[in-house]
């Protein structure tokens, strides 16, 4: 094996987790490429016997997008000796044409370093790779996303076969998709494929040509000198699944003759159910498209039989509910899973099965990951609402010589004046800047409320005691400290205040607001004199003390261009020059509750 590159936050997510109670046992989860293993993710089981071993391994596939897999295996040993990992190794059924990757972790010791990871090529053998990279930027990786919902018919002969009848169909569904006869298209191509056949460019052809065929010229822009492309999220392709009928499946019953009808008269219940198929695919750029083809057959399947593991799990009788598919990205790396969750349950309903899943993917129980509103989000997702999501990621700015840059953790949407057809222009920055917060706290699943109207907030204030009944309406400003008091009333989050006496003295808070970017991640809405804005991040030099603030200013008035926007620095990095040097500020910064 040439190399293993291991996402940095899957270590950090594997020492945190070395503190727990549990185990340290479990599997690695990768991206093959030909520079070898990319690691994006990790599955912690409770029981290391070699008996549920296969079952928790097999378990993990259902959750997996196509192209990850179990590409290795960590756990606790005594030795790093050789002979000592191949005795633990080679008793797991863990056979991997392309090498297994092995992290090794002491008893007492926390920390995962290079020292801890080894490669085996045939689990008869351990060696050092000759690459070991844990870096927190690994090739951009391709999504094929395919969405086709599907309508099957389940025969209930009795009262309870329900199980076995929608077993036997989900299996036949995933016959006649293994078979020949399935194939993908990319949408707006010619580009038609499966695992063994390809339409439309030469058999060799890798991944990289679909997207060059599906790349528009709206998927880039030029700002000045500078080029701003669109990230990995952005790299995907549509697909869809068709069928040619004039092959016949691997299922013995299709013919290439004349369609042939039979008639059965017979008397039986029959449930029919929608199947919301929605699997994604990650790729590396020069994966073959018929490698591609092989990871969407099994995506498929895989998320089939998760959907008849959720309808068996929560059937009322012998009607099963409707089923949805959410993917999310549980180790802030490229690495999805999906997971399916009935419609109609409320998130306190479905806390055992998050839990579980925190529990599978060696994840605490102190931030929401599974929750929807943590769904992941690809380009036909992100501008439904019309905002603007996260426009800081297209900032092509090099970090302060010798500083380093402590960013807002996930997603928010963009909040200014005249949106929503509302004119609040000159009196509404510090409204729109709290919309942008509650908007992080729906993103990231802390809550489910909507973003609250200008009058919302004034009559939040008034709820609490703050304002007086005639503010309901008016046009009159609010701060910091009314922002964390309708923060706290209307979706249940508390806030730390810090404030400087001075617009010079934000110099000395570079080190408080590192310390709340990478502990809480949440964005900050700062205000001072007549004028509010919203900080994503410092760029901090621990030595000098020196600072810069990414700040979303919430005067813009104009419309949704993310072109306009970067250019005129309406979203951008600003010096000390940018504050008042005479005017009192207060910070508001929102606190993460510590809820699952």
């Amino acid at each position: 094996m040439a190399a293993v590159h291991i996402n940095r936050n899957v270590i950090e997510t594997l020492a945190t987790y070395s503190n727990t109670a549990d185990p340290f046992f479990g599997v690695l989860l990768g991206h093959e490429s030909e520079a070898g293993w990319h690691v994006t993710g990790c599955c912690c089981f409770t029981d290391s016997s070699l008996n549920n071993f296969t079952n928790q391994k097999d378990s993990v596939t259902r959750y997996l997008s196509g192209g990850l897999s179990v590409c290795g295996i960590f756990f606790e040993n005594q030795s790093l000796q050789a002979d000592d990992i191949v005795k633990k190794v080679s008793k797991y059924p863990l056979q991997n044409q392309n090498g297994l990757v092995i992290l090794v972790k002491q008893p007492k010791d926390n920390k995962v370093t290079e020292d801890n990871i080894f490669v085996s090529p045939d689990q008869n053998t351990v060696e050092k790779p000759k690459v070991i990279d844990i870096t927190e930027d690994l090739p951009a990786l391709i999504t094929a996303r395919l969405r086709c919902p599907l309508t099957i018919s389940v025969k209930v002969a009795a009262k309870g076969s329900l199980k076995n009848s929608l077993s036997n169909v989900i299996e036949n569904l995933c016959n006649t998709l293994s078979s020949p006869s399935a194939v993908y298209r990319v949408q707006d191509t010619e580009v038609v494929f499966n695992s063994s056949s390809l339409v439309g460019l030469p058999n060799e052809a890798v991944c990289s040509r679909l997207l060059d065929l599906t790349t528009s010229d709206e998927d880039e822009f030029v700002s000045g000198k500078q080029k701003h492309s669109k990230s990995y999220k952005q790299r995907t392709l549509k697909c869809e699944v068709l069928q040619n009928i004039s092959i016949a499946d691997d299922s013995g019953e299709g013919t290439l003759c004349a369609p042939i009808i039979q008639h059965n008269l017979e008397k039986f219940q029959a449930v029919t159910l929608t199947l919301p198929v929605d699997v994604c695919c990650q790729v590396t750029a020069d994966t073959t498209v018929l490698t591609l083809g092989q990871y969407m057959t099994t995506a498929i399947c895989n998320q089939l039989r998760a959907m008849q593991d959720c309808f068996v799990q929560y059937v009322e009788g012998d009607v099963p509910p409707k089923v949805q598919v959410f993917h999310f990205q549980p180790w802030k790396s490229t690495a999805i899973v999906s997971v399916i969750y009935p419609e109609g349950k409320s998130e306190e309903k479905l806390e055992s099965r998050r839990r579980e899943l925190h529990s599978l993917f060696c994840l605490p129980l102190s931030r929401p990951v599974f929750r929807r509103g943590n769904v992941s989000l690809f380009p036909e997702d992100i501008n439904q609402n019309g905002y603007l999501i996260n426009p800081h990621q297209y900032i092509n700015t090099q970090p302060m010589k010798d500083g380093q840059q402590y960013l807002v953790q996930g997603l928010y949407s963009y909040h200014h004046y005249m949106q929503d057809r509302f004119d609040d222009n000159m009196w509404g920055c510090a409204y729109r800047s709290l919309q942008t917060l509650v908007s992080w706290f729906r993103f990231q699943g802390y809550t489910d409320k909507p973003i609250p109207t200008h009058r919302e907030i004034q009559q939040a204030l008034v709820d609490v005691g703050d304002k007086e009944p005639k503010f309901v309406g008016s046009r009159q400003w609010i701060g910091s400290m009314e922002v964390s008091y309708c923060l706290d009333h209307l979706i249940g989050v508390t806030s730390r205040i810090a404030f400087v006496s001075e617009g010079s003295e934000l110099a000395t808070k570079g080190r408080e607001l590192a310390q709340h970017f990478q502990i809480q991640g949440t964005p900050v809405m700062i205000g001072g004199g007549v004028l509010a804005h919203t900080i994503l991040g410092v760029d901090f030099n621990e030595v000098t003390g020196d600072v810069k603030f990414l700040i979303l200013d919430p005067h813009y008035t104009g419309a949704e261009d993310l072109k306009v926007i970067l250019e005129k620095g309406w979203c951008g990095w600003k010096g000390m020059d940018f504050w008042d040097k005479k005017a009192h500020y207060n910070m508001c910064l929102p606190q993460r509750p510590k809820v699952i």
